[in-house]
């Protein structure tokens, strides 16, 4: 049905039914040095991250038309209204709430699939390596050793508690586990590969600490449960089953949350409250992008931008 209406859209567009111009700064021009002020000072919509060298090369594919290694304001500019005449599904030339949260809920729903697709094979993966014996299970001995190594790796004081006292830098025990870039990032499971996530699975009695106890108990509890033929081992199925459960649980959640925001967003960027969402109001939250990932105020996104 997207499908049908953007087709639609497109129609009216090429016929001159559907509005195509561009207000405010126009499509070739740069921002003006008020408007770039103003969008440094306004807090609204989404707000941008700091620039890196692979979210530079992602904006590049996204975003650059004429295949240079730079970004402009008129590129940026177009872009943003190509996506905001496809939101526009009825092509009146502007964007109501529904319209805006369900073309966000598409590339919403589209992230949590990848998402929740990377963390199957990165399971895939765990599973593979725990069977330290190669038959197809896990036994408790080897999800046991697991955890052993697990605590040992954080405990760096020996003392057989891990807190602040250990070496807990985050950074020292990843790579791009909680990359930006990384589609299994996109959807946050606790992992004990940062000291937060590592409490957060096992710290039982939320004391900021773990002891041995609570994490060898706490993955007791989970082999248990997710044997569910009961037979003292854990098949492929069993363990993914158990951790894709987990994961939609999280993605139901936080869809829930998200889309609850876009409203939100939606009511604050429509600046004149009329329920209804101009491309000037859509760009409020653009042009503030844009400025923030245009560090040096050069007028382009480019590599002079990375933070180092």
């Amino acid at each position: 049905m997207k499908n049908v209406l953007y087709v639609s859209v497109l129609a009216l567009a090429m016929t001159g039914c559907a509005s195509t111009s561009v207000t405010g700064s126009s499509a070739t021009a740069g921002l003006s040095d008020d408007e770039r002020k103003k969008a440094q000072q306004d807090d609204r919509g989404h707000r941008a991250m700091a620039m890196t060298e692979k979210r530079l090369k992602g904006l590049l594919e996204d975003y650059n038309a004429d295949g240079n290694d730079t970004v402009t304001w008129a590129e940026y500019n177009s872009w943003r209204k190509a996506r905001f005449d496809e939101t526009d599904a009825d092509g009146n030339g502007s964007v109501n709430a529904e319209e805006y949260v369900y073309e966000f809920e598409n590339r919403l729903d589209e992230s949590y699939e990848k998402g929740r697709q990377a963390h199957v094979e990165q399971t895939k993966r765990r599973f593979e390596a725990l069977d330290k014996n190669e038959d197809g299970s896990i036994e408790w001995s080897e999800h046991l050793a697991s955890g052993e190594r697990i605590f040992t790796r954080w405990d760096k004081n020996d003392d057989g508690i891990i807190d602040d006292t250990d070496n807990t830098d985050e950074k020292k025990y990843g790579n791009d586990w909680g990359s930006n870039n990384n589609p299994i990032s996109f959807v946050r499971m606790p992992t004990s590969h940062n000291f937060a996530g590592l409490k957060e699975i096992y710290d039982a009695n939320e004391d900021g600490a773990v002891e041995k106890d609570e994490l060898i108990n706490e993955r007791r509890s989970v082999f248990y449960l997710t044997d569910t033929d009961k037979n003292g081992v854990l098949s492929e199925d069993e363990y993914l089953a158990e951790f894709e459960d987990r994961v939609d649980q999280k993605i139901n959640s936080s869809r829930r949350a998200q889309i609850k925001q876009t409203y939100v967003r939606f009511g604050i960027l429509d600046d004149n409250k009329d329920q209804s969402m101009t491309f000037d109001e859509f760009q409020i939250s653009g042009k503030r992008i844009f400025t923030r990932w245009d560090k040096n105020g050069d007028g382009i996104i480019s590599a002079a931008d990375v933070q180092g």
